[in-house]
């Protein structure tokens, strides 16, 4: 059987080794191995001695040979070779690297050649030279372009000591990833997702180091304009507006129907970086229709349509104090029309509201009604509606006509007589204007009417009618 012990000395650890009856027998280094973790510019001392025993058993050097990396770095025994930089050689084997670099991180192997009949010993030992985060990326140039859809790779690959951890920040604001990921990959599938793509390195070492990649997205024209629908009348002057994104640079061309929109001094084209605009001065009937706003660059094209009308724009219910408005068996309506040419007459419809429930939606009643002499643009007209159900909700629009035809409905209005129950019966516009219902809009209306009605935004206005509790 045997046993070891270890003692720790000031120069190293000696192990001795206990055969039944055998007197001990030395190892060969009094040195220990080691790694040493370095800070750039300290100086670095790698031990390496022998345990030559106090008798002096003549276990000593003969020759001492460094090696980094399986490279020979010195050589005692051969007088022509010099020292590297900054490397010296103590008289007991020991190895100093002073100012240690980031080159000097490797493995390092002593190799003492000792007298016959002991043989060659070795010790190995490390250097960590810790130094900044570095980073480079890829692409090299830093810019990558692809087509939408396309599969995105960049990637940044950091240097330094200890190996640095990568996060990433996108148009300056921290990418949430699942782990410390040096490359990125993914769809572009929205061109929103172009822009600057920026990767830091961080190893706790002096500052984190930074690489930007600028990730561009090239795409098939996107447009849009803030008026599908815009009123005017002849000799008026009008603008058509339509913003193009595209990249690369769309060529936007003007329609009416499938014709080009012919241009001269009273109908041009300009341009104001993405916004396209078609002005018509002087309007004249012939220039009523539908334009064609057509962007096309070697992806695709697209395009938006903006009708230009002479009919009234719809009109507004306006909101007022709802105690003047409503009574037991009536209700009040006051609205607004913008026309450039004058109205000539009203239709206002009106229902019974009911809540959605499967039941069929009650009939619209209609009423015509004659307007009055105004010198527009903007028509003002008030109407109360009898014979109503007392404590009854009910839903109105209304539809205009001047001398181009009828105007789309109006948002619905939601009205009550005096003593309705309210509270529970009323939804907001967002929940309203969810519902994909029909509204059994009368067939005399004009199907751009009806249209627009399904698409529109409905303004729900809410009566709320006080009343004095006497006990």
């Amino acid at each position: 059987m045997f046993s070891k012990v270890a003692v720790l000395a000031v120069f190293g650890v000696i192990f001795f080794s206990f055969s039944d009856g055998a007197l001990p027998v030395v190892t060969e280094f009094l040195s220990v191995p080691t790694t040493v973790k370095a800070r750039e510019n300290n100086s670095v001392l790698l031990p390496c001695y022998l345990n030559t025993g106090s008798n002096g058993d003549g276990a000593y050097a003969v020759t001492i040979k460094w090696i980094k990396n399986k490279e020979l770095l010195v050589d005692s025994s051969d007088p022509e070779m010099h020292l590297p930089d900054r490397i010296m050689l103590w008289n007991n084997g020991s190895l100093e690297i002073i100012n240690a670099q980031p080159q000097d991180t490797g493995e390092y192997v002593c190799e003492i050649i000792r007298p016959s009949p002991w043989s060659t010993v070795r010790q190995s030992h490390a250097i960590e030279v810790m130094h900044p985060p570095s980073v480079s990326p890829f692409p090299p140039t830093g810019f990558l372009q692809v087509k939408l859809g396309e599969e995105v790779r960049i990637s940044c690959t950091p240097s330094g000591v200890p190996y640095p951890i990568i996060t990433w920040n996108f148009q300056d604001e921290e990418l949430e990833l699942m782990d410390h990921r040096e490359m990125l990959k993914f769809t572009a599938l929205d061109r929103h997702m172009a822009g600057i793509y920026e990767c830091i390195a961080v190893n706790g070492v002096g500052e984190p180091a930074t690489a930007s990649i600028e990730l561009n997205i090239i795409y098939p024209p996107e447009l849009m304009t803030s008026r599908s629908w815009i009123h005017t009348a002849p000799s008026h002057r009008v603008q058509l507006e339509c913003k193009v994104s595209a990249d690369p640079q769309a060529t936007v061309t003007w329609l009416k129907g499938e014709i080009a929109v012919p241009l001269n001094s009273r109908v041009i084209s300009l341009v104001d970086g993405d916004k396209h605009t078609l002005l018509i001065r002087n309007v004249q009937r012939g220039d009523f229709g539908i334009y064609t706003c057509r962007a096309i660059n070697e992806l695709g094209q697209g395009e938006v349509t903006i009708q230009l009308s002479g009919v009234p724009n719809p009109g507004v219910f306006k909101k007022t104090d709802e105690k003047s408005m409503a009574d037991t068996n009536s209700y009040k309506l006051i609205w607004e029309v913008d026309s450039y040419t004058p109205i000539i007459e009203y239709n206002l419809w009106f229902r019974l509201y009911r809540p959605r429930s499967g039941l069929s939606k009650p009939d619209w009643t209609k009423l015509t009604i004659p307007t009055e002499y105004n010198s527009g643009p903007v028509y003002s007209k008030a109407y109360t509606i009898k014979g109503l159900k007392e404590g009854t909700i009910y839903e109105a629009l209304l539809v205009s006509r001047n001398r181009y035809g009828w105007s789309k409905p109006s948002p619905i209005l939601r009205f009550a007589t005096l003593g309705a129950d309210v509270s529970n019966d009323l939804v907001s516009p967002e929940e309203i204007h969810t519902q994909d219902e029909d509204n059994g809009i009368p067939l005399d209306l004009t199907s751009s009417a009806s249209n627009c009605l399904k698409s529109g935004i409905i303004l729900v206005l809410v009566v709320n009618i006080c009343f004095d509790i006497i006990s």
